[in-house]
């Protein structure tokens, strides 16, 4: 083999050595970026694990510390309980319980209770409306009753102060929407024949279909309007005129005018006028006169043909009697307001509802009050003696002591007959001795 041969075999072992080295080189650059890359890859995703931990340690530490070194209060929420309502309602042969609380049995409760279900559902969305219609009622009636306020009642059934607000709006709107015109309404002619009947037996005045008077009731007004609300007992008060039968209902009803107003313009303002006047009212011939049924009330009213008083300054012994005898049935307004008075607590005391709701809860309690007449249920005479604590601190204006009223010649003329009819009933006989009234029948002269 000559050198040229031996040269050329060499160049290409060194050319096969170069490229294959070069290949080599290729080889290794790539797996060494290949390397680096997964390195990388896991480097970074270690850090990112690293940091994450690292973050979550750090923003806990710095919380509690920021949570130590800041002044907090303390969030707390009230335990609430129905225990006492709940308890009550189990509870057998405990009707006393519900006369005190509530002023009714359980079958009269449980009556109203279906009465107003419709109205006092509880609310599927509404949590201040998602207690139970019996729940509704009860803290309705535990309002009137007791006079309680809000959060009181709330701790004894287990609310908020917020719902017993809005329970007690919602029973009483749902009272006098549904019941206002059903329960309280002037008599047709045969309730009328009736009613004087009852009237004559009481005060030996014939054709009496109602008694006629009006109730002071203490609120708590606004400032801004409070002198407006001042009756003449120097108490701010709203007027409660009414008119009521034999039995002590409510037959007619007129609220909402503020203390100071005079009667005669509540009168106007009621609507009476307009149903007396020319209106078609059993009547009774006495002594050659014809005479309708008509309406006592006290001296502070008009003397009209359809609403009667007693004379003011009597002169003779004949007008002191008629106002004695026209006094039995007149009293009966009284009594009806004393009634529901003791029935319903939250008027002995000043209101502490919006004013602009109070001619709700009023027409409420006179509403229940009729319900509660009508059934006979039992009125204790220990409720009456807690009035006299009310009377004392709210004493009734008294209207005697107003001459602002006016006559009508019809008014006086039916009156005079009235007074006759009772003069020739009875014969007076007057004890010279003790100054003694007594009054003998005609069937015993």
């Amino acid at each position: 083999m000559d050198n040229a041969h031996k040269r050329q075999v060499v160049e290409n072992l060194f050319l096969t050595f170069a490229t294959k080295q070069a290949e080599l080189f290729k080889q290794y650059d790539a797996n060494r970026k290949k390397r680096s890359k997964i390195f990388l890859q896991r480097l970074r995703y270690q850090l990112k694990r690293n940091g994450e931990n690292h973050r979550k340690e750090w923003s806990s530490k710095l919380e509690a510390e920021l949570l130590e070194s800041i002044p907090t209060r303390k969030i707390w929420k009230l335990s609430r309980n129905d225990k006492w309502f709940r308890e009550l309602f189990e509870q057998e042969d405990n009707e006393d319980d519900l006369l005190r609380y509530f002023r009714m049995g359980r079958a009269m409760y449980d009556t109203l209770v279906a009465m107003l279900r419709q109205d006092l559902a509880p609310h599927p969305l509404l949590a201040a409306q998602s207690c139970s219609a019996e729940k509704k009622v009860g803290i309705g009636l535990y309002k009137l009753t007791t006079g309680a306020d809000y959060t009181t009642i709330g701790n004894m059934f287990g609310v908020h102060k917020a719902t017993v607000k809005n329970c007690v709006h919602q029973f009483c709107k749902s009272m006098v929407k549904n019941y206002m015109d059903s329960e309280i309404y002037l008599p047709d002619q045969e309730e009328m024949a009736e009613i004087s009947k009852s009237f004559e037996d009481k005060s030996d005045i014939p054709l009496v279909i109602g008694a006629m008077g009006r109730l002071h009731v203490p609120i708590t007004p606004s400032l801004a309007d409070s002198k407006n609300y001042i009756n003449g007992r120097k108490w701010p008060s709203l007027i409660l005129q009414a008119v009521v039968d034999n039995n002590h209902c409510f037959r007619h009803i007129t609220c909402g005018h503020v203390g100071a107003t005079e009667d005669s313009v509540v009168l106007g303002d009621s609507g009476l006028y307009q149903h007396f006047d020319g209106a078609d009212l059993p009547s009774q011939n006495i002594n050659g006169n014809t005479v309708k049924s008509f309406i006592v009330s006290d001296t502070v009213y008009p003397l009209l043909p359809w609403l009667q008083h007693g004379y003011m300054t009597p002169t003779t012994t004949e007008e002191e009697t008629f106002n004695e005898h026209l006094n039995k049935a007149r009293v009966a307004v009284d009594e009806a307001f004393d009634r529901l008075r003791a029935r319903f607590r939250i008027l002995q005391r000043k209101i502490d509802i919006d004013i602009n709701f109070v001619p709700q809860i009023l027409l409420t309690c006179c509403i229940l009050h009729n319900f509660l007449e009508k059934n006979k249920t039992p009125f204790l005479e220990a409720w009456s003696e807690a009035l006299q604590e009310s009377n004392q601190r709210y004493p009734q204006p008294d209207g005697s002591a107003s001459l602002n009223y006016t006559t009508t010649v019809e008014g006086e003329t039916i009156r005079d007959v009235l007074k006759e009819h009772l003069h020739s009933k009875y014969v007076l006989f007057r004890t010279i001795e003790y100054n003694q009234v007594y009054f003998i029948g005609e069937g015993n002269n």
